[in-house]
């Protein structure tokens, strides 16, 4: 009884150790470990808390996120990089963490992590071999479930990984060494763990086990099953995450790693491809027969370009300089619409990823305080079709409340943009890729950017020597493309990329997917109104392959206070088996460059059409864009559209997994208060 008292006395010092090293008062130790809660104060104290990973090895990486994920603790969890210190330094300024925690080991010494971070860190918790003892002892003092695994296959250990933090339970990792079940069985009996999830060869340590229910988890299927049954307790699954278990061969960045705390984050199923990486449409495709998985709407690739390859197709202008567009995997074919919103999230540093993901946090702080906007149009001149579409893209920014600034043509200075860029909360740039890579240099500039997005709207701008820098710096996306893009289709997509991140407040993949979309229906209509005649036609389907989204496609951005004086948008709504789409009656001032004019209500779209010209230049024409969800879809059916507008002025594309319908429309000058279509349900008909 002594003995078992002293033990107890010694468990209660540990905790009390331990929350108070974290910053926040102890709670008191649950029942369960699902129960732990941070409440009022205390919990707005931790979420300022950082945890910091020195010195670990792969599989300590894994362990060390999952566990810190798994404990409920709300910290941010980052690595610590020489390399990368500047952009863990601006991070942390900008974040102000109450309390910076180091976790593993760090060769240096305090004293020059104090120094490249700018931080006074807390003592360390050593970690340098084994499981992580000292973590352990602060975030579970108890442990009434605990997941327990071999390190190798590597493919199980990252699946187990998500599995032990759905569980709310420690990752145990084991190596076939003698003793381990000796040193598992005293663990457990300090935790008082009475359930344990034995993952492949795992429960030949745990069947000596006494007094704990022990779950055989046979293989990396199982342990996969397992995991989303419990994610799917809190309904169907959104999220997939796609990472290369062997990327940390080759020179391939090692991304996966940290693929298993991205999921939890997320809630958010894990795919895991062949070695190559290169089976990405295969096993998201078996992922989706899942019936929790049916509606997933994001994709998230944690992989460098090297594991998971992007895809290739002949370019659809073959006369271009450009013989082969490069796209994301699942790139549709055809007239299929576009699917899955996708992002893809690393870095030349794993360190750096963990900073990506925790920008989201700096994005919470900010709050509703003003939002801007850096618009660079046509700098230089010679893009007048571009101008024209982008003098329209900033009169939506400033129709949704973003305090706007605009510089065009021959009025964009280099010192202009360097000094207004750090200030922004978007940065679009519409020019040639030349001005801001090779005369600017800008991916050297050095100057810390707010929480940003940066949407490179130029020809080869998406290269990671190009893009990458503006990530390290501080924003949380980069949109671009990495082939050439006529001025046309990069603005349209653009302009209807934004309208969708402004009036759908959809997320950042989500706002891309529409506007590949709006593309992909705008090359259909031109098909059918101008048929041969139609000059580029492959140009809008290049761009919508072409353009891809570095970083978190699920990120959805703070809006503006929406100004007193906007105008009214289009909007469309469902009733029954009616679509109805309402026109505004206010239009924006009309807009005048050197060759073009605009005339376009909010929440319309522009791309390179045309209707006839006078002395005020060509006019381009105004659509109307719609993605209208019809979640009472028959099973097996199809929508049929019919309409009073004639068939030339529309088309529909159905996204049947989805439920989604892209429906884009030339109104007519009769068409001044509503677009009706009246949907009817048909057998669908499989294709050969």
């Amino acid at each position: 009884m002594a003995h078992k008292a002293a033990r107890t006395l010694l468990l209660i010092l540990f905790v009390s150790l331990g929350f108070s090293l974290l910053g926040a008062a102890a709670p008191n130790v649950p029942q369960r470990t699902e129960d732990l809660a941070w409440k009022g104060s205390a919990r707005s104290r931790a979420e300022r808390q950082v945890f910091l990973g020195g010195n670990l090895s792969d599989e300590h990486v894994i362990t060390f996120m999952t566990t810190v994920t798994a404990s409920g603790h709300p910290g941010v969890v980052l690595l610590d990089s020489a390399k990368s210190s500047a952009t863990l330094k601006n991070f942390l300024a900008a974040f102000r963490p109450v309390r910076v925690i180091p976790v593993g080991s760090f060769p240096e010494g305090m004293t020059d992590l104090e120094r490249r971070l700018n931080v006074g860190p807390a003592p360390v918790l050593s970690w340098q071999r084994g499981p992580p003892a000292a973590l352990w002892k602060v975030l579970f003092p108890q442990a009434a479930r605990v997941v327990v695994c071999p390190g190798r296959p590597r493919r199980l250990l990252l699946h187990a990984a998500c599995l032990a933090g759905a569980l709310r339970a420690p990752l145990y990792v084991t190596h076939d060494q003698a003793q381990e079940a000796v040193a598992l069985r005293r663990r457990l009996q300090q935790w008082g763990t009475s359930r344990v999830y034995a993952a492949g060869s795992a429960a030949r340590v745990c069947r000596t086990l006494e007094g704990v229910k022990v779950y055989r988890l046979a293989d990396e299927g199982a342990v996969a099953a397992a995991y989303l049954r419990r994610l799917a307790r809190r309904g169907p699954v959104r999220t997939l995450v796609v990472a290369n278990p062997a990327d940390t061969q080759d020179d391939r960045g090692g991304m996966s790693a940290l693929a298993p705390s991205v999921a939890l984050q997320k809630r958010a199923a894990l795919v895991l491809t062949n070695e190559q990486g290169t089976n990405v449409e295969t096993v998201v495709g078996a992922a989706l027969k899942d019936h929790y998985l049916l509606r997933a709407e994001s994709l998230v690739l944690v992989a460098s370009l090297k594991a998971i390859p992007m895809e290739k197709r002949a370019n659809p202008i073959p006369a271009d300089k450009d013989p082969y567009i490069e796209m994301e995997p699942l790139t549709p074919w055809g007239t299929e619409p576009f699917s899955f919103a996708v992002g893809r999230l690393f870095n030349g540093d794993p360190a750096v990823v963990p900073v990506l993901v925790g920008r989201r946090r700096l994005l919470r702080q900010q709050g509703a305080a003003e939002r801007k906007v850096l618009v660079v149009s046509n700098p230089g001149g010679g893009l007048p079709l571009l101008e024209a579409l982008s003098h329209n893209t900033v009169k939506e920014f400033r129709n949704r409340g973003y305090h706007t600034t605009a510089l065009y043509g021959n009025g964009v200075r280099e010192k202009d943009v360097r000094r207004l860029l750090p200030e922004q909360d978007i940065f679009l740039w519409e020019g040639h890729h030349n001005t801001l890579i090779r005369e600017y240099c800008a991916q050297e500039w050095p100057e810390p950017l707010r929480p940003s997005l940066v949407f490179l709207q130029s020809c080869l701008a998406l290269a990671e020597p190009k893009a990458q820098p503006f990530l390290q710096r501080g924003a949380v996306a980069v949109l671009g493309s990495s082939c050439r893009t006529y001025s046309g289709s990069g603005g349209a997509c653009a302009l209807a990329f934004f309208d969708a991140l402004h009036y759908e407040h959809a997320t950042v993949g989500g706002s891309l997917r529409h506007a590949k979309n709006f593309l992909l229906c705008y090359s259909l209509l031109k098909e059918k109104r101008l048929g041969k005649e139609a000059k580029r036609s492959g140009a809008n389907i290049r761009a919508a392959w072409a353009f891809t989204l570095w970083g978190d496609p699920t990120l959805r951005l703070p809006l503006p206070a929406a100004s007193k004086d906007s105008l009214p948008v289009v909007r469309h709504k469902v009733r029954g088996n009616t679509m109805v789409i309402s026109l505004p009656q206010t239009a924006y001032p009309k807009v005048i460059t050197a060759k073009y004019q605009t005339a376009m209500v909010a929440n319309a779209k522009l791309a390179g059409y045309l209707r006839g010209s006078n002395e005020d230049g060509k006019r381009l024409v105004p659509f109307v864009f719609a993605e209208v969800h019809l979640p009472k879809a028959p099973p097996g059916k199809v929508p049929r559209l019919h309409s009073r507008i004639p068939g030339r002025h529309w088309v529909f594309c159905w996204d049947g997994r989805r439920q989604v319908g892209y429906l884009l429309i030339i109104p007519r000058v009769k068409d001044r208060h509503e677009l009706r279509f009246r949907v009817h349900w048909e057998d669908k008909i499989e294709r050969l």
